[in-house]
């Protein structure tokens, strides 16, 4: 035996959705997506990982508004000299190699990438 719809929200479950605000990903979407991200970091060498968790910590304290992170064409000079610094802390020589140095690049790119999705799913999911 049916009941009766007594509401809209009784016909159409979950939460209310503004069209035009749409998030590129669903909030669950976006969950999963940083779950998996957090798994696969959980994958890479020992050295990728003290990489990384000096270049998150750095782009911790970037993360805020008209920052470099989200600027629309962040300067490659710019994120190169990032870069280089984050690979001197976590360094005891001057001159690391260009191997090194070119991953410690990727690795900043990624996560400069990873956030700026977030920042924007977010702000579309909020705002």
């Amino acid at each position: 035996m049916s009941t009766p719809i007594s509401s809209f929200y009784d016909y159409f479950p979950g939460p209310a959705r503004i069209p035009a605000m749409a998030p590129l990903f669903g909030a669950g979407k976006l969950m999963e997506l940083e779950d998996d991200i957090q798994y696969m970091k959980q994958l890479y060498p020992e050295m990728c990982k003290k990489i990384l968790m000096l270049i998150e910590e750095r782009c911790d304290r970037l993360e805020y508004d008209g920052s470099i992170l989200f600027d629309n064409y962040p300067d490659k000079i710019t994120l190169q000299r990032l870069a280089k610094d984050i690979l001197a802390s976590s360094q005891d020589t001057e001159n690391p190699s260009p191997d090194l140095l070119a991953l410690t690049e990727i690795l900043l790119f990624h996560e400069i990438f990873y956030r700026r999705t977030r920042y924007r799913s977010r702000k579309r999911l909020y705002m």
